[in-house]
């Protein structure tokens, strides 16, 4: 008569946990790196959105947008943006700042970009228009003023 061979119990549950660890490091290696992906965004933003201040002001400039964008880059980003571009551009009515870059990848062969784009009204002096005295009528220049009450 032949034995049957019979299986240790414990046998089946080393198996399925042979498969499911790599499965589960693999979900929380994504985990990190989407979190890490977050924090790039965050960080690009806020370069931005700082830059665009600057650049916006009525007495900023470009080159002063652009310093104040890298240094706050080599401050926040440090080692955490990769393959970093920031673009200021000021015009008469609007300043635009765009910052690309990549964040490091855990997983290999994944791209991980992130990219915030803003564009900002830029403030100007606008002199005062004629505004009503409290009667609602226009005032007048001093000059086109008359004198309604009669000689002294």
């Amino acid at each position: 008569m032949l034995r049957e061979r019979h299986r240790p119990r414990g046998d089946r549950g080393s198996t399925e946990l042979a498969i499911a660890t790599p499965l589960m490091l693999l979900l929380v290696l994504l985990v990190v790196q989407v979190a890490l992906w977050l924090h790039g965004d965050h960080v690009a933003a806020s370069i931005a959105q700082r830059a665009a201040a600057t650049a916006r002001t009525a007495e900023g400039s470009k080159a002063d947008a652009q310093a104040r964008a890298e240094a706050l880059a080599d401050d926040l980003g440090g080692s955490l943006l990769n393959e970093r571009s920031i673009t200021v551009e000021r015009g008469t009515t609007t300043a635009r700042v765009e910052v690309t870059a990549e964040v490091p990848s855990l997983i290999q062969g994944l791209s991980w970009p992130v990219r915030r784009e803003l564009s900002v009204p830029v403030e100007r002096f606008v002199p005062p228009v004629n505004q009503p005295d409290q009667a609602g009528r226009p005032e007048t220049a001093p000059e086109e003023r008359t004198d309604q009450g009669g000689s002294p």
